[in-house]
């Protein structure tokens, strides 16, 4: 077959007003690359006078989703309100009673029949995909009209070169969103890829704020692109895990309680549950994928969930054919199961060779969730388009149980008890391969290598909950008080932004291994603002451990804004606890008994660390500014497992525009001053 990606055809609308106008002089007066200002000019010269004013929201982002063979870069306007809201709500009607129409109402978001107050996007979880091509510029206009709260949102992918302001972290690269203001995020959309944006303020992502952000380029410049027919902008697979409770109801969470975990897993924001075998289970759609017989389809899959547990995927029947990782392409290798954590993204064929009937495509929550037996279904369905997708969508027989095997052998995308290199037919993303690679950063001697010992770790009781002492901290069951921390120091945030407002900056409010607050002296922990500080354009090496005293299945996935890191190696001893000279010993081992070696590592920006194992990545410090990396479980972050990466001096970042949002505390001198 020679179809090509999707045929949808758009026209350009010769509508002005003000509105882009002002975002392109704030883009080019805040002294960005001159990669953006040729941006800017190339999108103006889309218009017959680039000289007058263009109103973005005469250019929905819907719009954007096209095919990207011979296109001109776009304004791409999305207008989202964010939420209190409810699934199952009223807006169902009589969905909960079995009238299928009514499941598909405006505003009725089923999430898994179950009702409970969510946080949503324009009424959706997850939120509106954005799906532009590369070099489109995307503005959101994002107004939090959530009483009680302050939210970012980040974009997870994008390494925001000319827009660090956008990168969406709170007190690091711009001030929280108050309730019922608005705020515009414009960026360039450059990296390609199967990227996703999520909030980055408390507990909102876990209780719907997410979505898929695709960016696509011409197939010229994809090397596996004669891999597959269609890429068709339906079939994006956001698994995310789910909970009955607002995410709060569980920070720091409950003595009495069942550990903090998930009781189901969603599909695009769909799916069915079941409380025990005496219950019914309720009858909401699942979600439903497409394909016609004799076609090879590319599917995205993102694992948006917030939890610990890696999320496992399989199709009934088919193979996964993976060609990329957090949008950079890999050569193939074929399986019949990804393992995914938090935050990764990973693209894959499925050839539809099989007789033309449904297919069940499930979503398991693995490791520390095996014992809850969570279990999701979708639908592969081979019928034709005069089908009605209700019909597909309420299939009749059940999802194989959690332990029912969908196949005889079992060939495995990063299973957490993998030996990368080793194993067989199981493989880690150690063992794929990418197309091309940076021989200086790959074998080049690294200017700084930094080791990050990770773990989280027993609060004493005083520290606690002495008197005056308010650390955060994480309950997982009875007396169990745990805090994260990256060696040994727990991640807090200042008052105001990092990057936006640098003459609040002063460094003895940072902290590192090396440099603790008097305060912190006398104790094995601190907490405090953990910095690293890294010269611009150094090669930057990282040990990543894990400190964890016990083995489990437990992977921390940990992502870095504003960069892909090459992996290296990863590695771990499961009868011995990791250390920089251990983590040496099993690379040496691995070496001697790889199956499979490789010359030309993959790119990730989120990489798994196998439990009581080690990671070693790469990346050339080139992009300045204050980043996050940090465990990409939600309440691993929210305990300090984080740190910044100050990459240059503040001269060499990108300027805010004028005018962008600052925040600091107010704590003015009581005197005569105060009531003038």
């Amino acid at each position: 077959m020679s179809s090509r990606p999707f045929r949808v055809q758009v026209q350009w609308l010769p509508l002005t007003v003000v509105g882009v106008v002002v975002i392109g002089v704030s883009l080019l007066a805040a002294g960005v690359r001159s990669e953006s200002s040729a941006r800017w000019t190339s999108l103006m010269g889309t218009f017959r006078n680039a000289s007058a004013p263009v109103d973005v929201q005469a250019f929905p982002g819907e719009l954007c989703m096209r095919s990207c063979e011979d296109t001109l870069p776009r304004v791409c306007y999305f207008n989202w309100v964010l939420e209190h809201y409810h699934s199952m709500g009223p807006a169902c009607k009589r969905c909960a009673e079995g009238v299928h129409r009514d499941c598909y109402r405006h505003g009725c978001l089923t999430a898994d029949g179950f009702e409970r107050g969510v946080m949503s996007i324009n009424r959706q979880i997850p939120g509106p995909a954005i799906q532009v091509c590369k070099d489109d510029l995307i503005v959101v206009d994002m107004t939090n009209a959530m009483g009680g709260t302050a939210t970012t949102m980040h974009w997870h992918g994008l390494h925001q070169r000319d827009t660090p302001h956008m990168d969406g972290v709170p007190f690091v690269t711009q001030c929280p969103v108050e309730f019922m203001s608005t705020f515009r995020y414009a960026f360039w959309a450059t990296e390609p890829g199967t990227q996703f944006y999520h909030s980055h303020a408390g507990h909102h992502k876990v209780n719907g704020h997410y979505g898929a952000m695709i960016i696509r380029e011409p197939e010229a410049n994809d090397p596996n692109a004669d891999l597959y027919d269609f890429d068709l902008p339906e079939h994006l697979i956001v698994a995310s895990d789910w909970m009955h409770v607002d995410g709060e109801m569980y920070m720091p969470g409950l003595p009495n309680g069942d550990g903090i975990l998930p009781v189901n897993v969603l599909i695009n924001g769909r799916g069915t549950w079941q409380k025990d075998a005496d219950s019914n289970r309720t009858d909401v759609p699942r979600e439903v994928y497409r394909v016609r017989k004799g076609g090879r389809y590319r599917f995205r899959f993102i694992n948006a969930a917030s939890h610990v547990c890696p999320l496992e995927l399989q199709i009934a029947n088919h193979t996964l054919e993976i060609i990329a990782s957090d949008s950079y392409n890999l050569q193939p290798i074929t399986v019949n199961t990804l393992v995914a954590t938090s935050g990764e993204r990973y693209d894959f064929v499925v050839s539809a060779d099989q007789p033309s009937d449904d297919y069940w495509i499930r979503v398991r929550a693995i490791g520390s969730c095996d014992y809850r037996k969570i279990s999701q279904g979708a639908v592969l369905s081979y019928r034709p388009m005069s089908v009605p997708v209700d019909d597909i969508a309420f299939p009749d027989q059940g999802l194989p149980d959690f332990h029912e095997p969908l196949f005889p052998e079992v060939h495995s995308v990063n299973h957490p008890n993998t030996t990368c290199g080793v194993s067989q037919p199981d493989v880690c993303i150690t063992d794929f391969e990418a197309y091309e690679t940076e021989d200086g950063i790959i074998n080049g001697t690294p200017d700084r290598q930094f080791i990050l010992g990770f773990e989280n770790y027993p609060m004493r009781f005083e520290d606690a909950f002495g008197v005056g002492q308010h650390e955060h901290f994480m309950n997982i069951h009875d007396d169990i008080v745990l805090q994260g921390a990256i060696n040994n120091i727990s991640f807090t945030y200042p008052p105001f932004s990092l990057l936006t407002q640098p003459e609040l900056v002063t460094e003895d409010m940072f902290c590192d291994e090396d440099s603790w607050p008097e305060r912190c002296q006398s104790s094995d922990h601190c907490t405090c603002i953990h910095r690293l500080k890294i010269p611009l354009n150094a090669l930057i090496e990282l040990y990543i451990l894990d400190l964890t005293p016990e083995v489990n299945d437990l992977n921390h996935p940990f992502h870095l804004h504003g960069y892909q890191m090459y992996v290296m190696e990863m590695g771990q001893d499961r009868q011995k606890p990791i250390t920089m000279e251990r983590a040496q010993q099993i690379a040496l081992w691995q070496s001697m008994q790889r199956i499979r070696m490789t010359t030309m590592p993959p790119k990730k920006d989120t990489v798994s660390v196998p439990s009581k194992g080690y990671t070693r990545v790469r990346f050339l410090a080139d992009n300045p500014g204050f980043w996050l990396m940090h465990c990409h479980y939600e309440w691993h972050t929210a305990v300090g497992m984080v740190l910044v990466l100050q990459v240059g001096e503040p001269d060499s970042f990108v300027q805010p525009p004028s005018g962008f949002p600052t925040c600091n505390k107010y704590t003015p001198d009581v005197d005569a001053s105060l009531f003038v």
